[in-house]
């Protein structure tokens, strides 16, 4: 009986409230202040661009390839793509993983498709042959282009019979019996002639290498002398 007039005392319930009113202050605070302290460590949200599922380079990207998502500035790149219609209807250069902010060099410019839009600045496509013995091969590898000469050709015996004829091409296309490669204008000459006149081999870079790399515009790699 006693208990029950507590209970139904005016000045027990007003204690009740307030103390219920201080542990309710209590939590928010410590949910702001932990907002606070993150918002200032991660930096403020903003708009960006966001892989939904893998892209492989050289597919045109779509309206369900990405959206738009709140980004800690902390954990964006450079260069960041805050719009959808900066990249829909654009060409991927390299590939895309599934939660991954999308950057503006990722894309050809609006326009380019195909084998175009994957040659970076003054490089040169060139079809190479491949085989059972080439390693598989998709759009955006970095591959070197090795070529072996017959070691019994007169003038060749002491010279190593394969060497690389180009390093670092970037494979823009495959087929069922060529990969075409992205190469500098000497290189170029060097792996036609290679083609014509030696086995060709592509050897392919680790995963962590197959980004678009920079192309060789002058002769950088020397070519053994090989008699022919």
């Amino acid at each position: 009986m006693r208990l029950r007039r507590v209970t139904r005392s005016p000045f027990a319930f007003w204690i009740a409230v307030a103390v219920l009113a201080v542990i309710t202050w209590s939590v928010v605070a410590g949910i702001v202040g932990r907002a606070q302290a993150q918002a200032e460590h991660f930096g403020s949200l903003r708009d960006a661009a966001v892989a939904t599922r893998p892209v492989a380079a050289g597919a045109l990207l779509g309206p369900d390839d990405v959206v738009i998502r709140s980004v800690p500035a902390a954990f964006l790149p450079e260069a960041s793509v805050a719009a959808l219609s900066e990249v829909l209807g654009r060409t991927v250069l390299t590939r895309l993983f599934p939660g991954q902010a999308v950057v503006r060099e990722q894309f050809a410019p609006f326009g380019l498709e195909g084998v175009a839009a994957l040659l970076p600045p003054g490089a040169r496509a060139v079809a190479v042959p491949t085989g059972g013995a080439t390693a598989p091969l998709r759009k955006g590898d970095v591959v070197d282009v090795l070529a072996t000469f017959d070691p019994a050709a007169p003038g060749a015996a002491a010279q190593e019979p394969t060497f690389a004829v180009a390093t670092n091409a970037v494979v823009v296309d495959v087929g069922g019996d060529a990969a075409t490669v992205a190469v500098g204008p000497e290189e170029a000459k060097r792996v036609a002639f290679a083609v014509t006149q030696a086995t060709v081999t592509l050897a392919v870079g680790a995963p962590g290498d197959a980004q678009r790399a920079p192309v060789a515009t002058s002769t950088s790699t020397p070519r053994p002398t090989i008699a022919r």
